[in-house]
């Protein structure tokens, strides 16, 4: 069997597997999925990121003064809240691209499933597959643009999916489990957050001056069984450690919805030099030279 045959055949067979990836739902079906699951993944961090800046924003700004063992102590609870609602504040803008770039990836999917855009690629599959074993054609298209537009519309039209997949993949693997720890570790911020401010509540007076006196009240009714200084520091110590969980979320999510499936879409773009390979013979001169070899 001589070589242009041997290629043909090659060519052949990869337009099939292209075309039948293409008319298949499977693979569009996957990569809608797996681009709604992180949707909803980002939604739920999202939402866990606000809660906590929420029940920041309940006790920022306080300054609760303590005289433990007739020692004066100022606590400043809000310097310590603030670099922390800064970072969530600023987490909010990476969530909001991150739900975009999402929703970008969903809208654009949709569009490239068209039934135009598949049916037009089935015919110009098929005068690809012509072009391939007919001498003729191969003559007349000798500029190869018959499986250069082939490969250029399969990729638009494959290349989402199988990126939602990478990025799916890749995320399962090393980002979730990170992920996951870190809305955990924001949630129990949020939840000793709620409880000091739902406990100082529950022992504010009805003259008192609210939930600031509250707090006083609470932390001095603590200091019998508890250093007021030592819980402060206890507090700034876990606002520290969700400031570092804060900052995890964000290479989570700049991973997961930007740079992974922007490499899997350069990956791709690459592997279509690959697939032209097959077609090369028929190109220009050396396709009027293998037909007249034939």
């Amino acid at each position: 069997m001589s070589p242009r045959k041997l290629r043909a055949i090659a060519g052949t067979a990869l337009v099939a597997l292209a075309i039948t990836a293409t008319f298949a739902p499977v693979l569009h079906d996957e990569g809608a999925a797996r681009i709604d699951a992180m949707f909803a993944r980002a939604l739920a961090t999202f939402a866990a990121a606000r809660a906590l800046n929420g029940a920041i924003s309940v006790v920022q700004g306080t300054e609760v003064a303590l005289q433990p063992a007739g020692v004066g102590v100022t606590l400043t609870v809000g310097q310590a809240l603030d670099p922390l609602n800064d970072l969530v504040e600023r987490f909010s803008w990476v969530m909001l691209a991150a739900t975009a770039a999402l929703g970008t990836q969903s809208v654009l999917l949709d569009a490239t499933a068209a039934a135009t855009l598949t049916w037009f690629l089935g015919a110009l599959a098929l005068l690809t597959v012509v072009r391939i074993w007919s001498p003729t054609l191969a003559r007349v298209d000798a500029a190869g643009l018959l499986p250069r537009l082939l490969i250029l519309l399969l990729f638009v039209r494959l290349a989402l999916p199988l990126a939602a997949l990478g990025a799916d993949l890749f995320s399962a693997q090393w980002l979730e489990p990170r992920r996951a720890a870190a809305v955990t570790a924001l949630e129990a911020t949020r939840a000793e957050l709620d409880a000091v401010e739902a406990e100082a509540s529950a022992e504010v007076p009805p003259e008192s001056d609210g939930v600031l006196e509250g707090i006083r009240r609470y932390l001095g009714t603590q200091s019998a069984r508890l250093d007021p200084t030592a819980r402060l520091q206890a507090l700034v110590e876990r606002l520290d450690a969700s400031a570092e969980r804060v900052v995890d979320l964000v290479v989570v999510f700049t991973l997961e919805t930007i740079v992974v499936p922007l490499g899997t879409l350069w990956l791709l773009w690459r592997l279509t030099r690959i697939a032209q390979a097959p077609f090369a013979p028929f190109d220009g001169r050396a396709s009027g030279a293998s037909a007249r070899r034939d």
